[in-house]
């Protein structure tokens, strides 16, 4: 009932004269949720605008807008630490949304454990508010909850509060603040930038967090940027925690406030973090435990990677930081190392003892200037959220040669930098066919960094890059905002795997195209350019092929058939839906789901659309899907829209049919021939209703036939068979 209300509302939206109405509703609402939870700090929120106001006043100001433009309520409750795990976040208030949502499993800032707060009071999981609720009900007894295990903080609540309360007043008028001297004498320190564009501000904090909670570990934070709420936080951290210290300095010389943290350091070993920087916890810990391993005078780095995902630099040499613009990928060529001498670091994250770091940290590869031997930890990685600043390196740096030819690279006279190629080869296939060894790059319209892991591009390129590779191939896989590295002109081959963002024809080498999602935005510039065009659908493939005058060749999806294979798992009984809610009312999910039938969702996004009974997990790692696959009574599948109306099958049924699973999905041209039964179609909700109330065992083929068909679907459409099609294509073209 009240997902059917919602949906009528969200309709209501789209409707001009109601729209008006529905979002003055909508505004109302939300501030009768979040003053009736009573989590509202009034004098923090009064320290943020400058003058006295009401609570209703306060609320008022966040849901007219305030939330979008960094006001906050609660110095417990930070917006963007839940924005990427409910539904319509970012169009709603976060804290609304947070509030009317189901608060187990839910994180909602970097210095407390919400959840590890609600397991040491279950209480608190029914309390108005949830564990945010209860924590805030309870400071004046227990303090602030902070840290890992949401303890509570070393200072009293009346302490914090004014911490708090100056701390969003100093942001407001501005003026910097110097660090207080460590406190007390630590082995490690963790000294972190938080610059103007870290984005991901609440991440860095969680890390530093976790980092001091080690006992002989303390961090260092200088604050860079005027958002209220970071510097809120870093003074509630430094005030709760006693192994913490921070300062706040201007954004325009971030080395000079590490630098300043340096030095007033009392730490045996340091880890230096630049600004909008990624580094974990336990990287950090790694680092450090790096250099009691190496000389006393030695400074050790990570790989720095840039804002595209490519690298930003594997240490420096004569030639500028070394392997910068190439894909991650071009570090295979060490193998299994861990250790990589350079001439120097780039950058400024590095660790080293603090009593050998004599130079002052200035510039953007900071790093670059200290002395002793310079070692990269090449199974540690940072990455800068941008993109990195140009390079600030010494003009005396030498060497480097040694290090193209480590990295399986030779030197050429002419052409673009980097002036490098790889020495021709050739490998046997299992045939018998000798080829060249080309050097392939996989272009996906994936973001970077552990958003990418949620993308399906992301695992259909790593699974074709796999298949390549068998076939004695060199594979790179390009994150969209890599799509134009300025290295692409050491690729052979180019396959642009079509979703939803464009993507061009490469310019240099062969450039394949193929469309396996989104084809209602493929138009005549969308393939023009490409040597061949593929697209995994017969039907739009001849249709469209017309239209444009391009021959497009049928490549449907399909299923890394060295995962996705039965292994004799039982079937249960269990109706799985595995994906996320795009957002939408999902008929295949929700219309079950609302006529009782039990289905089990696994997956971000469902709260708010299903009840929280039938959300088994919010995420299930890769590698788990066949076993669940395979032992389900029967997996649900639906497509977008525009896939299923030009007979776009999604890789997914190709996944389950593999691992000796079966599936129900909406219907697509093509599906009941292809899987010859193993998965069943229909077209109306009653007809899918009726087939998940039946005996599903009646509706499918008998144990023998589907064995059949499951292993028909590994031979045939397995990436292994889809990499050669692509192989072939590109031997024809060069």
């Amino acid at each position: 009932m009240l997902t059917a209300l919602r949906s009528r509302v969200r309709a209501a939206r789209d409707l001009p004269l109601l729209r008006p109405l529905v979002a003055r509703a909508d505004r109302l609402w939300w501030a009768r949720v979040i003053r009736r939870a009573g989590v509202v700090d009034l004098e923090y929120v009064r320290a943020q605008v400058g003058r006295p106001l009401s609570e209703a006043a306060a609320v008022r100001r966040y849901v007219d807008g305030g939330f979008r433009e960094g006001l906050r309520l609660s110095p417990l409750f930070v917006d963007t630490a839940v924005g990427d795990h409910l539904p319509e976040a970012w169009r709603v208030p976060a804290l609304y949304a947070y509030l009317v949502a189901d608060p187990r499993g839910l994180q909602v800032s970097p210095l407390w454990d919400a959840v590890a707060y609600g397991t040491a009071h279950p209480e608190a999981w029914e309390a108005p508010g949830g564990p945010l609720g209860h924590a805030w009900r309870h400071r004046e007894t227990h303090s602030l909850p902070l840290g890992p295990r949401s303890e509570p903080a070393a200072a009293s609540w009346p302490d914090l509060s004014r911490v708090i309360v100056e701390a969003a007043r100093r942001a407001r008028v501005g003026g910097e603040v110097g660090p207080a001297p460590s406190a007390e004498p630590v082995d490690r320190e963790l000294i972190v930038a938080i610059g103007p564009e870290e984005w991901d501000f609440d991440e860095s904090f969680a890390e530093a967090v976790a980092f001091a909670d080690a006992a002989d570990q303390g961090v260092a934070i200088a604050v860079l940027d005027d958002r209220v709420e970071d510097w809120m936080l870093a003074s509630v951290l430094a005030a709760g925690h006693p192994r913490v210290r921070v300062a706040r300095r201007r954004h325009d010389d971030a080395s000079a406030a590490l630098d300043e943290l340096l030095v007033s350091s009392r730490a045996e070993i340091v880890v230096v973090r630049g600004p909008n920087q990624t580094l974990t916890a336990t990287d950090a810990a790694r680092l450090a435990e790096r250099i009691e391993t190496l000389p006393a005078d030695a400074v050790v780095g990570p790989v720095w990677r840039d804002g595209d995902g490519t690298i930003a630099a594997v240490g420096a040499g004569a030639d500028g930081r070394f392997l910068a613009g190439h894909p991650i990928e071009d570090l295979g060529a060490f193998g299994s190392a861990t250790h990589l001498e350079v001439p120097a670091l780039a950058g400024t994250t590095f660790a080293a003892r603090r009593s050998r770091v004599t130079a002052a940290l200035r510039g953007a590869d900071a790093a670059a200037h200290l002395d002793g031997p310079a070692v990269v930890a090449l199974d540690i990685e940072t990455r800068t959220r941008s993109i990195a600043a140009p390079a600030d390196l010494p003009p005396t740096l030498s060497g480097g040669d040694d290090l193209l030819s480590r990295a399986g690279w030779e030197r050429v006279a002419t052409g673009p930098l980097p002036r490098v190629r790889r020495p021709q080869r050739e490998v046997d296939l299992p045939d018998g066919e000798r080829v060249p060894v080309l050097r392939w790059a996989l272009r996906t319209a994936a973001p970077v960094g552990p958003r990418a892991e949620g993308w399906g591009d992301t695992h259909f390129a790593r699974a074709l890059a796999a298949a390549l590779r068998r076939l004695g191939q060199e594979v790179v896989i390009d994150a969209y905002p890599a799509r134009e590295r300025p290295t692409r002109h050491l690729d052979d081959v180019t396959v642009a795997l079509r979703g939803p963002e464009p993507l061009e024809a490469s310019d240099v080498g062969t450039s394949l195209l193929w469309v396996i999602s989104h084809p209602d935005e493929i138009g005549a510039a969308d393939v023009a350019g490409f040597d061949e065009v593929f697209a995994a659908s017969a039907p739009w493939a001849r249709s469209t092929g017309r239209a444009l005058g391009v021959a497009i060749t049928p490549l449907l999806q399909c299923t890394d058939a060295t995962r996705f294979l039965p292994a004799g798992r039982a079937r249960g009984r269990d109706i799985l839906f595995v994906g996320t809610a795009r957002g939408i009312l999902r008929p295949s999910v929700v219309e079950p789901i609302r006529a009782g039938v039990p289905v089990t969702v696994i997956g971000p996004d469902w709260r708010g659309w299903i009840p929280a009974e039938r959300i088994a997990a919010t995420g299930v790692r890769n590698d788990d899907l066949p076993a669940l696959y395979e032992s389900a009574g029967v997996v649900l599948n639906d497509h977008w829209p525009a896939m299923q109306e030009r007979g776009f099958i999604g890789n997914r049924l190709f996944d389950v049919v593999a691992a000796g699973g079966r599936a129900i999905s909406d219907r697509v041209e093509g599906i009941d021939e292809l899987f010859d039964g193993v998965v069943h179609t229909w077209d109306t909700v009653p007809e899918l209703i009726d087939l998940l109330s039946g005996d599903l065992d009646a509706v499918f083929p008998d144990r023998a036939r589907a064995d059949a068909v499951s292993a028909r679907i590994r031979a045939d459409h397995s990436f292994d068979a889809r990499a050669r099609t692509l192989l072939d294509a590109a031997l024809r073209r060069r």
